[in-house]
């Protein structure tokens, strides 16, 4: 096939690519594409959306691999999936829909309550709705997230509240950075399991969960693998698969996350991120439509527990789109 593989390219540290993909991912995602035959072009997506049109009309690929996140706005990743609906391309992944509800954590809870998917109490919270008051019901401590954000942007130790007032100082700091609004949960100490989903892999693409190892000499106050920890000290975090949990646990954390799959109508791949919390208890987090990609990542360690080394587990996102 011809396939197009449109992604943002990171060319920086800086927070703002934060969720692009590096040279080295898609220098690894081409060469898994083309060692099963397929005629790859590389489309970097930055720039005017007529120049990609041009590019991709121009290509006319039978099928596009994307991985762009978008730039702009609480609809980014959801943009490029819409353009290739209306131009009439196939392509990887969820779509325009689905990426747009995903990436809103808030919003993505409310739905996925109506489906028995427990998560941490949680409220959507903008500059305007803070006057309205409604927070002085939580139970100590809580954490707050950018609502419409992923690879733990603006998330940190600091994000963590233990009385009102702290709580009002980290809302007012992280909305002058992420003023389209912010989530404030239940803060639940434990371990990060997440669980990859990849169509085509084992018996429904729910794979074996994973669980973040976090090295002992990073010293933080919370359980939170956050924003420094995923991307600029990723050295100092291992994965293990599958996650050292019990058994019962490991069967019910993968039934909650093929429930979210479903419930979500997530294509392909994916990813579904919980909390074990301290308790036994298991608390969804967030999932990702668009997870990494990178050799290495979480949701590869799973694909290889069925025997799939990269360039098999790539090449099945493609039969499935397919």
């Amino acid at each position: 096939m011809k396939i197009a593989l449109t992604h943002n390219l990171k060319l920086s540290s800086t927070i703002e690519e934060a969720e692009f993909d590096t040279p080295e991912t898609i220098d690894a995602l081409a060469n898994a594409l083309a060692s099963r035959g397929h005629d790859v072009e590389r489309v970097e997506v930055s720039g005017p959306a007529s120049r990609l049109v041009a590019r991709l009309e121009a290509y006319s690929p039978d099928l596009i691999f994307n991985t762009a996140e978008g730039k702009r706005g609480r609809a980014r990743e959801a943009f490029y999936p819409a353009l290739f609906d209306e131009l009439g391309f196939p392509y990887t992944g969820s779509d325009a829909y689905t990426l747009a509800v995903t990436l809103d954590k808030a919003l993505t809870k409310k739905i996925l309550a109506g489906y028995g998917v427990p998560s941490p109490r949680g409220r959507f919270v903008t500059r305007q709705s803070l006057g309205g008051g409604g927070l002085d019901d939580f139970v100590f401590p809580v954490i707050v997230k950018p609502d419409f954000e992923g690879s733990s942007k603006g998330i940190s130790d600091k994000s963590v509240a233990e009385d009102a007032i702290q709580l009002a100082r980290v809302l007012e700091e992280t909305l002058e950075i992420y003023p389209a609004g912010l989530i404030v949960e239940q803060y639940v100490g434990g371990k990060d399991v997440t669980v990859p989903f990849i169509n085509g892999i084992g018996a429904d693409g729910i794979l074996e969960p994973v669980e973040y190892l976090i090295n002992p000499s990073y010293k933080r106050r919370y359980d939170i693998y956050d924003y420094h920890l995923k991307n600029e000290a990723a050295h100092l975090v291992a994965v293990r698969c599958p996650a050292e949990i019990d058994p019962g646990l490991l069967s019910r954390i993968r039934e909650l996350a093929r429930r979210v799959v479903k419930a979500l109508d997530i294509r392909d791949m994916g990813r579904v991120d919980f909390r074990l919390g301290r308790d036994g208890d298991i608390h969804f987090l967030e999932v990702n439509g668009l997870p990494s990609l990178e050799p290495g990542a979480g949701i590869f360690a799973a694909a290889e527990r069925t025997g799939a080394d990269y360039p098999t587990a790539v090449n099945a996102i493609v039969q499935s789109a397919a």
